[in-house]
């Protein structure tokens, strides 16, 4: 018999109250933003010379999303060392990135979720910069 004070908490059952945003979204979000990504002027060529294996970049990235808005401790990585090697990035890739972040979640999710993804992704644009260029 387990003592149930002892036990670790079933983070599966309270997963679903605390969900910011669906995994479908995340997906949806994910996907477009990233073919959207590939085709722009100034995005499109760093990530074409830096991202080998696209499926794979979409699992991870979904799982940083899954991560940060939904707790589920899925993704694990360092993005702030991953963007330092990269020495072509400018403050203006992150604001490219952003501005072209907020039009796909306009077009693909609800304006909730798209708040939640919006906040955190400021605030991660923000803290490259900071962390990158200081």
């Amino acid at each position: 018999m387990t003592d149930a004070s002892n036990s670790a908490p079933d983070r599966s059952a309270l997963a679903p109250p605390f969900a910011r945003v669906s995994e479908d979204d995340i997906s949806l979000v994910v996907e477009t933003f990233y073919s959207r990504a590939r085709e722009d002027e100034m995005l499109g060529p760093v990530f074409m010379r830096h991202v080998e294996d696209w499926p794979a970049h979409f699992e991870r990235l979904k799982a940083f999303w899954s991560s940060v808005l939904n707790l589920t401790g899925r993704y694990d990585g360092m993005p702030m060392r991953v963007h330092a090697g990269i020495g072509e990035l400018t403050p203006a890739h992150f604001d490219r990135w952003l501005a072209l972040f907020a039009e796909t979640l306009a077009d693909t999710v609800d304006p909730r979720a798209a708040q939640e993804f919006l906040v955190r992704a400021r605030n991660m644009a923000d803290a490259h910069k900071r962390f990158l260029f200081r």
